[in-house]
């Protein structure tokens, strides 16, 4: 360790961003799923357990007994900080440069996806990643067959035991692996079906063990797990809702962002970077059609899955911006640039945007169809964030610019400005989008207003009962026994009895926004308003309606 840190600031810099970064959102108010980890987590509610294997829940009530149940978010981070020590020595290792392992990790750092997987209490966004990268890095010394081969045989294991102890759908990085193997084989020995299979049946025959293994230790939990798979509803598509799909891949895009969704593709048509890179393309390829094909994910929080695709563009992206940085421009170009982009983001930040409810979704049709991208796009998801606001006009211009530009280094002779110009609008975008998750710092901040409306409710004892819109501040509502329930407003849920007939009091923190003149509203805001509270675009309401 100490090794590759000495004489290196960059990378120290990278490492004291990193941290400071993510404490920043140390405290953000749990959200959605993430109040049922700190449920499970926490002995107050109950013996509750969750359907995945046991070594996450292991790891929330241990950190909940060490550090306070209110403290959770210490697992992502401590996990997330591993991951980013072993991205560096997996990039280095991979590339043999040590310039594009600090790309590598830089972009892990400043990515908003990434920034929102490593704060995220859950599965997909750190701790399964780390035990995916701890199974790779092994797998690499490995192939090396070098005198220390057995004992990162035996690191294999204990990663690969880790990670079907996490999540089963660590299996496609396993089955990833078996078909890396499966085509070395094929590249350096001929390809014949004997070797292939003489090659392979240790592998195949390993991780069967370990899989059989987890089984036998863990066969009284298999019929929760079946039984929570069931409900992805595999292969079924009459009734997939795809516009939902459609929707929250968009958005899991746009936090991935241009810089890194692109250099990725751009990379695929690179032979020498596809074959370096050949297992993270193929992991990649199989998680897509385990999401979007095999299994039905369009009313789930796909967002919290799709976090799948960080690591390899990050890996992938590194190795393209470094090959690319081979065309040379001078530091002035580049700082003028950054000023045009600065100045371009103000005007097109301050132009007006309206908020639109999120329910029913014509009005973001009717926006788009008339070309009036004036409005804001509300991002959030399952396990968290509890979720922030961007303008749409600035995603859609930064999308294109950045398409344009990649085409322009593609296809154009002088590639200078097309590439200065997509690396400069690249990283502010990820840095403006970092910068609203963590302060809401232009359109409002969902968890500051959030934490002002849970004090308020929290600290009056007229309130006893509490329903939530979008269930944002449950948890600690439920701490306090103020919690009755919730309410969204998806169409194909109908909460219009349950609001009728309610007698108690409603806090609605507005994100995503309710439709005003729509079914829920005119009976909430009916009610005599206790308390607003405000943040620039967002907004918090506590309604009494006990005496109505």
């Amino acid at each position: 360790m100490t090794n590759f840190l000495k004489n290196n600031k960059w990378l120290w810099i990278i490492f004291a961003i990193f941290i400071f970064t993510r404490f920043l959102g140390f405290n953000q108010i749990y959200h959605q799923d993430e109040y049922r980890w700190a449920s499970i987590a926490n002995p107050f509610f109950g013996d509750l357990s969750s359907p995945h294997p046991p070594l996450p829940e292991y790891f929330y009530k241990l950190a909940g007994r060490v550090f306070g149940f209110d403290n959770l978010r210490i697992v992502p981070i401590i996990f997330s900080f591993l991951n980013l020590i072993l991205i560096y020595f997996i990039s280095l290792k991979i590339s043999k440069n040590k310039k594009i392992a600090l790309i590598a990790v830089g972009l892990f750092t400043i990515n908003v996806y990434g920034l929102i997987a490593n704060l995220q209490i859950d599965i997909d966004g750190a701790i399964l990643p780390f035990f995916i990268l701890l199974t790779y890095y092994a797998y690499l010394h490995i192939l090396e067959e070098g005198k220390m081969r057995k004992r990162w045989f035996v690191l294999l294991g204990l990663a690969v035991v880790g990670g079907f102890l996490t999540k089963l759908s660590f299996l496609l990085f396993v089955a990833v692996l078996i078909l890396d193997q499966g085509l070395r084989v094929y590249y350096l020995r001929g390809g014949s079906v004997k070797q292939i299979f003489y090659r392979l049946w240790p592998w195949v025959f390993g991780f069967l063990a370990i899989g059989s293994l987890f089984y036998y230790f863990y066969a009284s939990n298999s019929g929760k797990i079946i039984d929570y798979a069931k409900h992805f509803n595999s292969l079924n598509f009459a009734s997939r809702a795809y516009f939902d799909l459609i929707f929250k891949v968009f958005k899991s895009l746009v936090w991935l962002s241009p810089l890194l969704t692109l250099l990725a593709i751009y990379g695929f048509f690179k032979k020498d970077l596809l074959k370096k890179y050949q297992i993270w393309f193929i992991y990649l390829f199989f998680n897509l059609v385990f999401y979007l094909v095999l299994f039905d994910f369009s009313t789930l929080t796909i967002e919290r899955y799709f976090m799948f695709l960080i690591i390899p563009s990050v890996l992938i992206s590194a190795q393209v911006i470094h090959d690319l940085l081979e065309i040379k421009s001078t530091k002035k170009v580049y700082v003028v640039t950054c000023v045009v982009f600065v100045l371009l983001s103000f005007v097109v930040l301050s132009l007006p945007h309206e908020v639109l409810p999120l329910n029913p979704k014509t009005a973001y049709v009717d926006k788009v169809k008339s070309f009036d991208f004036g409005f804001l796009i509300p991002f959030t998801g399952g396990s968290g964030p509890s979720g922030f606001y961007f303008s749409a006009w600035f995603i859609l211009l930064s999308w294109l610019v950045a398409l344009i530009s990649i085409v322009g280094i593609a296809l154009a002779k002088n590639k200078k400005i097309f590439l200065v110009v997509f690396i400069v609008s690249g990283f502010g975008y990820n840095i403006l989008f970092d910068s609203e998750y963590l302060f809401g710092t232009l359109y409002g901040s969902v968890d500051k207003v959030a934490k002002e409306a849970i004090e308020y409710v929290n600290s009056n004892d007229t309130i006893n009962g509490i329903i939530t819109y979008y269930d944002i501040g449950a948890y600690y509502l439920h701490l306090n026994g103020k919690y009755d329930s919730r309410f969204y407003t998806a169409p194909k849920r109908d909460y219009t009895p349950k609001i009728e007939a309610y007698r108690g009091q409603y806090m609605i923190v507005d994100f995503p926004a309710i439709e005003k003149s729509g079914r829920y509203w005119p009976l909430i805001s009916r009610c005599p308003l206790l308390k607003k509270f405000q943040d620039k675009k967002i907004e918090s309401y506590v309604f009494d309606c006990s005496k109505i």
